[in-house]
Parts: structure tokens; C-alpha cells; sequence
């Protein structure tokens, strides 16, 4: 194969996926950083021998070094996480998200399968009016409860991964929810980084529709949890999941813990955010809603400061991607460098303990 069809940039996707600075790359590789750096910039074409090397080092496919730029590279990420999270996890998290989105478009229009359907002046309105809008068009009820959330976004022709990353056998529960909005995308993922409490599941899943709704124009990222856009996303992640009308006729200022505790077995929402929710709404005082958390958190409610809330809310496990991938793969429409989310085996090799992703015809190793 010729040596300009290799794209340097891909050892940057490589050093994300690994947790590698271009130094520790170059010295695996037997090459000097600057070296790293000028291939990364695409100020030095990537030669035959590098990438071989690479490949032998890191069980990679030769593919993994074709794969050209696409919008994906382009966009900004959302995330919903803790104050504590590793920039160097970020990193991989978001590398394996553009994969994850490459993998599941190319299966997608591999097998045929609708693109997004939105209304076209959804953007438009705001988080209450689209949450209606979105209800109606799925054919619930003015105050039923939407039983499977990837289901839900699926149909609209969302892509969901439950269960992005996963690192050495140890979750990440400093990462929810990853998105990155692009305007033009007809094919936008969602993923969820590690496995999480299904109600918190639920929410976070229609948090991040709301960033495709909404922020495929925004400029740049952004990290606080007061953000116009995240606000605008937890208000529409509440309408959507918890309708007014069933937070008007359920809730009232005195209501007590164990009512809340029956809507979320009711609708699969957090007891945490049907409280904030009756308190957008006016249904329940800022100290009614005070008060409410405190008894939550507390003791007598959970067994011990700080533990899960009790009445769990089933996950939801996805469908189309697994569907659309096996489909793509067996009519062989998968382009090539196309890889799986799906983990299937470990193995041991000469840097680190990696596992195996499969791809339309090969597989490859990650070391996370």
C-alpha cells in the first residue's frame, strides 16, 4: 500500500487510546518526539516502517492508519461529569467516542437503516415545547412513561453505546454521557462511558439529545454545570422523562418521600430529579425541595450517607448498534478501519494487559 494513503494523525488517536505523551510513543517506537510531532502535524509523511512498528507494538490492523479526517474530529464534546475527572481520561474517553461515532455511522448506512428523523424547527422551540413535540411523535401518551430510552432514541435514529469505556476492569463513574454535536451529522451517537444507576441512565441519555438538538453550532466546549447549555439539557432530559401534567397532578408541597419514591417506579427518573423538577415547575418551595434532599441523602432513607437511592429503575440496553454492525459486516458494506465497541476477548502482550475489538474482517488490540 502506498505510503500516502497512512495518515499520521492517526498516532495521536493511538496516544489517546493508550495515555501516551509523544515522548513515550517515540521511545516505543525508536524514534525521537519530534519526529512523533511533525507526523502528527502532517509536516512528515508516516512511513512504512513507523507504522509497521506501531502495529507490532499495539496488535493494530494496517487499516487503523487509513482512516482519513472527517467532520467527527471536528466537533466540540459534551460531557456530564464529576469535578474530578483525569484529563488524561477525558482524552481517551472522547478518542474512543469519535471511533465509536465512525464505527456506528459506517454500520448504520451499511445496513441500510433510516437517518435521524427530528422535526425540522425543533431547534427552534424550547425544551418544554420540543419534549411534547418528541412524545407525540413516538405515540405516548400525554403522561406516560417512555419504558426504554434507547429504544426511544433509536427510533429518531440516535445511536446509543451504554458502556463506552473501560479501563483495565475499573469503571468510570467520573464520566457520564458523551456527545459531540455536529451540525450536518445524520447520524449522531450517543454513549454513555461506564456503567451507571438506570434512572441515572435514563436521564443522561436525554440530556445528551438535547445537545444534538440544540448545541451542533457551539463554538466551543464548555465546563460548568451552569451552562445555558446544560441548564437548557436537564430542563429538557425532565420534561422529557417526567411530563408537567404528572408532576401537576402527583406532586404538592407536603407530598412525602415515599410518594416520590412511587413516581420513580412510576416513569424511571431519579427521586433527586423529580424533586428538581417539581421545583421548576412551582410545585413544590426551593426549602420544601431543600428539605426533600436532605431526607434523601440522609440515613433513614438510604441505610448510609451518600448510598444509592432505593427503588432501582431497570437499565435499558440498546439494540440498533449491535444489529446494524452485524448487518454491515456480514453484507461486507463495513469500510474499512471500521471497528466494533463490542469487547470480546483479553490478552497479554509486550506492553500491557489489552483487549480486542473486532472489525469487518480483522481485529485489533487496545490496551485499555
Amino acid at each position: 500500500m502506498s505510503t500516502a494513503l497512512f495518515n499520521g494523525q492517526r498516532f495521536q488517536a493511538l496516544r489517546e487510546f493508550e495515555g501516551l505523551t509523544q515522548a513515550a510513543l517515540a521511545r516505543i517506537l525508536g524514534t525521537s518526539q519530534p519526529v512523533i510531532s511533525q507526523i502528527e502535524k502532517a509536516e512528515r509523511p508516516l512511513n512504512e516502517r513507523l507504522m509497521t512498528q506501531a502495529r507490532a507494538e499495539f496488535g493494530l490492523p494496517e487499516s487503523f492508519f487509513t482512516v482519513q479526517p472527517s467532520y467527527m474530529d471536528l466537533g466540540f464534546p459534551t460531557f456530564r461529569k464529576s469535578s474530578g475527572a483525569k484529563v488524561a481520561d477525558e482524552r481517551r474517553i472522547v478518542r474512543q467516542y469519535r471511533e465509536a461515532a465512525r464505527v456506528f455511522e459506517a454500520a448504520s448506512r451499511g445496513s441500510g437503516y433510516h437517518e435521524v428523523r427530528l422535526p425540522p424547527d425543533i431547534e427552534g422551540l424550547g425544551p418544554e415545547e420540543a419534549a411534547v413535540r418528541l412524545r407525540q411523535l413516538a405515540g405516548l401518551s400525554e403522561d406516560g412513561p417512555i419504558t426504554n430510552m434507547t429504544r426511544f432514541l433509536e427510533r429518531f435514529g440516535f445511536g446509543v453505546v451504554t458502556h463506552l469505556d473501560f479501563h483495565g476492569g475499573v469503571e468510570a463513574p467520573k464520566h457520564s454521557g458523551i456527545s459531540i454535536p455536529v451540525r450536518g451529522s445524520s447520524r449522531p451517537l450517543i454513549a454513555l462511558a461506564s456503567v451507571m444507576p438506570g434512572a441515572v441512565m435514563r436521564f443522561t441519555l436525554a440530556h445528551e439529545m438535547a445537545h444534538h438538538i440544540w448545541d451542533a453550532s457551539a463554538p466551543q466546549t464548555w465546563t460548568s454545570s451552569r451552562a445555558p447549555q446544560e441548564l437548557r439539557a436537564h430542563s429538557f432530559a425532565g420534561a422529557l422523562l417526567l411530563p408537567a401534567s404528572v408532576i401537576e397532578s402527583r406532586v404538592t408541597e407536603s407530598l412525602n418521600l415515599d410518594a416520590y419514591l412511587r413516581i420513580k417506579a412510576d416513569y424511571g427518573v431519579s427521586v433527586g430529579a423529580v424533586i428538581m423538577r417539581a421545583q421548576r415547575l412551582e410545585r413544590i418551595s426551593p426549602e420544601r425541595a431543600r428539605s426533600l434532599q436532605i431526607q434523601l441523602s440522609g440515613p433513614p432513607c438510604t441505610g448510609s450517607p451518600g448510598a444509592a437511592e432505593p427503588c432501582r429503575a431497570p437499565r435499558c440496553r440498546p439494540s440498533s448498534t449491535t444489529r446494524w454492525t452485524s448487518m454491515s459486516s456480514s453484507r461486507r458494506t463495513t469500510p474499512k478501519g471500521a471497528t466494533s465497541t463490542i469487547w470480546v476477548k483479553r490478552r497479554r502482550t509486550r506492553h500491557s494487559r489489552r483487549r480486542c475489538l473486532t472489525t469487518a474482517g480483522e481485529t485489533w488490540t487496545s490496551s485499555r
